[in-house]
């Protein structure tokens, strides 16, 4: 029997037949610093030196995760992740496609009339949107021809009143002549211009048909109300239409003033470069300039 120690194998004697492993199962072992300096992108970079002063050893998502894992709110998304490649290209100009054609707001694809389908369809698209009429980039003699066409309406006004309303028809058409020189340069000065003329057609000649019609109308119902004092019913009738003629004249009378009243607030407001809108005109005309006959014209 052989009574010599037994010596403990080693690696030289080939007895350590425990399975290394091979380079494919090693988690590569990446140096935080030496990644943050080759890091393709600012965001990757950002993300990468917040791991570092972490003082995580996980900066990498093939790489073995030490200590506690992190909260489920806190883990990186595939989405954030810097190994995340988009289907459509990489960078910000893709995300930024993404979000503009997602998020974008649909009153710029369509205006409400047509997305009610109250016009044609594919007829709309280039004729229905609305124009820009911002005074962002507005120059001073832009500025300048829309107060003037607003402010037009004090001549035609008291342009009226001194020749009895013999002027009113020249100087009504001011705005208008300002529109059609400007209608080709300038949508601010245009729009303004369309607005001023439809006010004033509103505010004087609106009032004065009005006056015309409402007095013939009037006359009339007095002298049928007079007539009908014969059988003891005008003593009702002549002063109540008596109301109904004075209730005429101040709507007559109002209509101008009112019209005055707006048409120099707007003079101002557009002097100074701010972008004034009427009251249901501005509307109308916005729709007629997008898509309606003059925008045809």
């Amino acid at each position: 029997m052989n009574d010599q120690p037994v010596r403990p194998p080693t690696d030289e004697d080939g007895a350590n037949d425990t399975p290394q492993p091979s380079g494919a199962d090693v988690p590569p072992v990446v140096d935080p610093i030496s990644e943050i300096e080759t890091a393709p992108d600012t965001a990757r970079r950002a993300r990468l030196e917040r791991a570092s002063e972490a003082g995580g050893d996980r900066v990498s998502r093939l790489s073995s995760q030490t200590g506690n894992p992190a909260p489920s709110s806190e883990r990186p998304r595939l989405r954030d992740s810097a190994e995340f490649v988009r289907p459509d290209g990489v960078g910000e100009d893709a995300t930024v496609r993404e979000y503009e054609t997602r998020y974008r707001p649909r009153a710029f694809d369509l205006p409400a009339e047509a997305s009610r389908g109250d016009f044609p369809e594919g007829k709309q698209k280039n004729r229905m949107i609305p124009r820009s009429y911002t005074a962002a980039r507005v120059s001073d003699e832009e500025r300048l021809w829309a107060a003037v066409a607003h402010a037009s309406i004090w001549i035609t006004l008291f342009g009226g009143i001194f020749t009895i309303g013999a002027f009113i028809p020249v100087s009504i058409f001011i705005p208008l002549v300002i529109y059609f020189l400007f209608r080709r340069r300038s949508d601010f000065v245009a729009f303004h211009a369309l607005q001023a003329f439809t006010l004033q057609l509103i505010g004087v000649v609106g009032a004065g048909v009005l006056l015309a019609a409402g007095g013939f109308v009037w006359g009339v119902g007095m002298v049928i109300a007079i007539l009908a004092l014969v059988v003891l019913v005008g003593f009702v009738l002549v002063p109540l239409w008596g109301i109904v003629g004075v209730a005429l004249l101040l709507v007559t009378l109002i209509m101008p003033i009112a019209a005055l009243l707006y048409g120099t607030l707007a003079a101002v407001e557009t002097y100074n470069g701010r972008d004034y809108h009427y009251p249901y005109i501005a509307r109308w005309v916005d729709r007629q300039l997008a898509g309606g006959f003059l925008n045809a014209a």
